[in-house]
């Protein structure tokens, strides 16, 4: 039974590893393609938005930026964040950078907001993302799409919404909301039904488990 989980374990990584290849014309999913520009003379040191975050709009509220702070975040303030490659949390998910999204404190005035328009791959059926302490909302062309957990990161979630409703259409990725956000892909593989999703996180415990008996023994 147990080397049926750890296969079915291994075998959904790797059909999801190699699903998230074709992602339409989005582009910088995974934060990687920027390129980090100091903005002269900004008393916070913060960098151009559309340098980090080629591909992507960013939003306070209602508002767009034009600004993304660097390696810090404000006390108090709402802001976005891209973090890396030069800290210590750099690699928290994937690659070198991820976003940071973070309300006003301790009164949430505004909602951060990262937007782009671009056509969803005619084979995608999910969409799956990292998120680690916070709460997003994820929508296309302003529908809200339901998100489930598919498993555990390092540090946070796996998490995937279904996606195949707007297969090949051309329309506006919204992620509003707080939190360390990743590696976000379209995927080809469908959101497994609820039983699957418990087998596989069943099997996630297990691997884990043995692993924790071979270097305890």
């Amino acid at each position: 039974m147990r080397c049926r989980i750890y296969a079915f374990t291994v075998a959904v990584l790797l059909a999801w590893m190699k699903s998230a290849s074709a992602q339409g014309t989005f582009q910088n999913l995974s934060f990687e393609d920027g390129v980090v520009v100091p903005i002269p003379d900004d008393p916070f040191g913060r960098v151009q938005f559309s340098s980090a975050m080629p591909g992507w709009v960013g939003y306070l509220g209602e508002n767009q930026i034009d600004w993304l702070l660097y390696n810090f975040l404000f006390l108090s303030d709402a802001g976005i964040a891209i973090w890396g490659p030069n800290q210590p949390q750099a690699g928290l998910f994937h690659g070198q950078f991820y976003l940071v999204m973070q309300n006003a404190f301790p009164v949430p005035t505004v909602s951060p907001a990262i937007a782009q328009i671009g056509t969803v791959p005619a084979t995608a059926q999910s969409l799956r993302f990292y998120l680690a302490q916070g709460d997003m909302v994820v929508s296309f062309n302003g529908q809200a799409l339901p998100l489930s957990v598919l498993g555990s990161a390092p540090t946070g979630n796996l998490y995937g919404a279904d996606i195949s409703a707007f297969a090949g259409q051309t329309g506006e990725l919204r992620f509003r909301g707080v939190g360390y956000l990743d590696h976000i892909q379209f995927s080809a593989e469908p959101i497994p039904e609820p039983g699957v999703l418990s087998l596989f996180a069943l099997g996630v415990w297990l691997l884990g488990w043995q692993m924790h008996r071979r270097v305890a023994g």
